[in-house]
């Protein structure tokens, strides 16, 4: 093909005939639509720009709260608008920061050995997916399976309700003691996005005080959204620029890990030691993603379990402004558990059978791109039809935003370098413009949902 090729610093030193082996490609840029793309590898490592003529008027309201998160599965696919059963990889922004991500989808009692899953892209995205897999893990009557944070899997039985929860507001246990959806969460502090603040648990009357372990469920707000894609609109129209380099640069991909992600921090855990008089810390909970809620467990005793029929005391801090909490509870540990791992019998796309999507979903060499309106239906037989099982969602892969052609307008490479080598700065001074956007992003985030159903992205 004829192209024109730039050095380091983008001067031009050819135009004309080129011929470029796909493996040294770094990453594609472009800003028309790519044609057939479930049929080559260009799309997995292209950034579509100034693309939202497709779309209308969606996302031009806000583009900041526009909405998105990597792949989205339902176990019902036409309910939960707002809540879907687990987001996948939300972490991996490029084909560098690819990574697996486990999701517990918290399945009632399974009545049979078929299972169906849905994902969905339901945003302007490229998602570029390696795996999907079932986990399964066998559970008795009253049983329950939860993940920690390592990806370790515990069986556990009875539920331990907390009896108070302290917090700067008052006492908010009636938002905590129920898996409801009735979350609790606050607003960012307007002079730093780093602030922390703290909840103090209360468990009373505990049955059973040993091997104790915590169960939260959580999600995050809509902060971590608005700092990727602000980050995406600093780097302007030299977005191929950056991505680029960092699909080259390990350096570059340590930074965005350990920069701001750090600085904004986990939900940490500790528990009140009564033998030192002091707060211990135990470990932190982290998943991004605004969408999915996580349900994972810390345990809290390594050693002696605390004195029989004397509270549980636990502390949580974390970011002021990044979190919604919607359970927490205690519960006993009885074991270990081992999943079995299941893989797609098939899959559907938009209701018809799909042969290749099916062989790129379980060929690790493969990836299944997935377009916006695209949806793709899992089948799963499960091992033993006699069986209950907790399940989780192992997907792997990554997911390359588009470039909203709003964002263009808000190239700055100084406030970009400052997100990622000054986090604490970056945080001080950005407060004010995110304050700005914070109560409105939730709905304008919600209202730009693509429907599968109606909007299609590729060419018929």
């Amino acid at each position: 093909c004829n192209g024109t090729k730039y050095n380091h610093n983008r001067v031009k030193i050819f135009e004309g005939p080129i011929s470029i082996p796909i493996d040294d490609v770094a990453i594609f840029e472009t800003n028309t639509k790519l044609v057939k793309p479930e049929e080559g590898r260009i799309a997995a490592l292209s950034i579509l720009a100034g693309l939202d003529v497709i779309v209308g008027l969606i996302c031009l309201t806000n583009p900041k709260a526009c909405f998105g998160s990597c792949p989205t599965f339902y176990i019902d696919e036409n309910s939960n608008f707002h809540y879907s059963d687990a987001e996948g990889f939300s972490n991996a922004i490029s084909p560098a920061m690819e990574y697996g991500d486990i999701d517990a989808l918290d399945n009632t009692t399974l009545l049979q050995d078929k299972f169906t899953l849905t994902m969905k892209n339901e945003a302007l995205e490229t998602h570029c997916v390696r795996d999907v897999k079932l986990l399964a893990c066998p559970r008795l009557i009253g049983q329950r399976v939860y993940q920690s944070p390592d990806n370790e899997f515990y069986l556990c039985e009875n539920n331990y309700p907390l009896t108070h929860a302290g917090s700067s507001e008052g006492d908010v246990s009636f938002l905590l003691k129920s898996n409801d959806k009735q979350e609790w969460f606050s607003l960012a502090d307007a002079e730093n996005l780093s602030s922390k603040e703290e909840i103090l648990l209360t468990f009373d009357d505990i049955a059973n005080q040993d091997q104790l372990g915590l169960i939260l469920n959580f999600r995050q707000t809509l902060m971590t959204t608005y700092f990727i894609y602000s980050a995406i609109g600093y780097m302007g129209d030299e977005v191929g620029d950056v991505f680029a380099q960092l699909e080259r640069s390990t350096e570059t991909k340590e930074k965005l890990n350990g920069g701001i992600k750090k600085e904004l921090g986990d939900i940490d855990i500790y528990i009140w030691d009564k033998t030192t008089n002091n707060w211990k810390y135990l470990k932190g909970f982290y998943e991004t993603g605004p969408i999915a809620f996580n349900r994972q467990l810390i345990p809290l005793y390594t050693g002696t379990s605390p004195t029989p029929g004397s509270p549980v005391k636990l502390k949580i801090v974390l970011n002021k402004g990044l979190w919604r909490i919607d359970y927490a509870a205690l519960t006993n540990i009885t074991g270990k558990a081992s999943p079995i791992e299941i893989s797609p019998e098939s899959v559907q796309n938009k209701g018809k059978p799909d042969l290749k999507a099916l062989n790129e979903i379980r060929d690790p060499e493969k990836l299944l791109i997935s377009m916006p309106g695209d949806e793709y239906r899992f089948n799963f037989t499960l091992p033993d039809e006699n069986v209950d099982y907790e399940l989780f969602l192992y997907s792997k892969g990554y997911y390359l935003e588009w470039m909203r052609e709003h964002w263009i307008k808000d190239k700055d490479l100084l406030k970009l370098r400052q997100l990622v080598y000054n986090p604490q700065k970056y945080l001080r001074l950005e407060a004010r413009d995110y304050k700005l956007y914070e109560t409105d992003m939730e709905q304008l985030f919600w209202n730009s949902k693509v429907d599968t159903k109606t909007f299609v992205y590729h060419e018929k």
